[in-house]
């Protein structure tokens, strides 16, 4: 079973939890968060939000490889018998929880979900994909040394950030599959267990580690740019906020286009309502950066500290972006603190064909020269 001691992510207003049920029995999916790691003595590890299981567990291995794993990002969830809210009730899925997907299909939406009428088969019932994101187990042989620093992504559902690079220290942040990190030093323990040292951008003095197999580095030419030989001003984005769509376009001709989340609105504790909508206009490539630390949300209590926010396109002073999203699955429906969340794929896709094209480069603020070539973003 998951506990949870303190939110790391406001994801679901209580009207979009569909029905009740108890949460699933015996730890069907989770064993004892307490690690054994280096000798018979239990140890609780923490964790700001409190996930437990082993972390050396291998869910590909539990579930005798799906298709797709999902990862639960809210904090409780029904599942039901049938892709139908209507139907029976089968059980209850709970924040950080990893399940497997056997398929994906078409059937009614939720009434508080109109614009999304996907459904996962997790073996047991069917769960709605709005707060179940799609990821993968994949691991990877460690570098025998870090003598550079370089981009590495997250390819497990979750890696625990430690303070110290050994399974029995303390932890923090769980690490979301997709999640974008600097990679700048390697340390390993007695027993051979790999780590890698990750750059924090919004607390670099911090000491950050994870296990190194869980992370893929990204190789010089996924920053390549894509279309480069197209003349920079017939590039052109458009963000459609009334139909929740995004598109890519090429001298006229759309090359790319996928479904987002926008801005909206929000209470504060005494009912006021704050805006963030995604402000309408023409706007250009401010900066871009391959992975950025997003706090906020202390004016409206709705705190969010996501770490790693992939593949970041910004356009404006304030810090709106196009950027990539592991914290929901739920697009064509506004609801971000004024960003434009896409998947993380899709980020990938527009960061590396928007100009300027910036390389392997950290933080990049488009230069008084690049703005003659920077890439117009039109939202109406």
């Amino acid at each position: 079973m998951v506990q949870h001691k303190l939110s790391r992510r406001a994801l679901l207003r209580a009207g979009l939890v569909a029905g009740t049920a108890s949460l699933l029995g015996s730890p069907r999916l989770f064993s004892s968060h307490l690690v054994h790691a280096q000798d018979d003595a239990p140890f609780d590890p923490g964790g700001r939000v409190r996930i437990d299981y082993d972390e050396t567990q291998s869910w590909n291995e539990y579930y005798d490889n799906p298709p797709l794993l999902g990862r639960v990002e809210v904090w409780a969830m029904s599942y039901h018998s049938e892709p139908d809210v209507a139907s029976s009730v089968a059980g209850r899925v709970t924040y950080g929880q990893v399940l497997p997907i056997y398929e994906s299909l078409r059937a009614a939406a939720p009434p508080a979900l109109p614009h999304n009428d996907i459904w996962y088969n997790i073996g047991d019932g069917y769960v709605h994909s709005s707060f179940v994101v799609p990821c993968r187990e994949i691991y990877h042989e460690p570098y025998d040394q870090v003598t550079e620093s370089f981009w590495g992504e997250i390819t497990v559902p979750t890696s625990w950030q430690h303070w110290e690079p050994k399974l029995r220290s303390t932890r923090y942040y769980d690490l979301a599959y997709g999640a974008v990190f600097l990679v700048i030093d390697r340390a390993e323990e007695e027993d051979g267990l790999v780590w890698y040292q990750l750059r924090d951008d919004l607390r670099p003095e911090a000491v950050w580690w994870v296990q190194a197999s869980h992370v893929r580095p990204i190789a010089d030419e996924e920053f390549s740019p894509l279309s480069p030989d197209v003349d920079p001003e017939e590039k052109v984005i458009e963000v459609n906020l009334g139909e929740q769509i995004i598109t890519c376009i090429e001298s006229g001709v759309p090359v790319f286009q996928t479904r987002i989340a926008s801005g909206t609105h929000f209470y504060d504790g005494e009912g006021r309502l704050i805006q963030f909508y995604t402000p309408r206009g023409s706007h250009f490539v401010l900066r871009k950066t391959p992975s950025r630390h997003m706090v906020g949300g202390e004016d409206i209590n709705d705190l969010f500290d996501l770490p790693g926010v992939p593949w970041c396109t910004f356009l404006t002073p304030s810090g709106v972006a196009i950027h990539g999203t592991y914290w929901h699955n739920d697009y064509g429906h506004p609801r971000s603190h004024g960003c434009i969340n896409v998947t993380n794929d899709a980020a990938k896709w527009i960061y590396r064909w928007n100009l300027p094209d910036v390389g392997l480069k950290n933080f990049h603020f488009t230069t008084r020269t690049e703005q003659a070539i920077a890439t117009t973003i039109n939202i109406f």
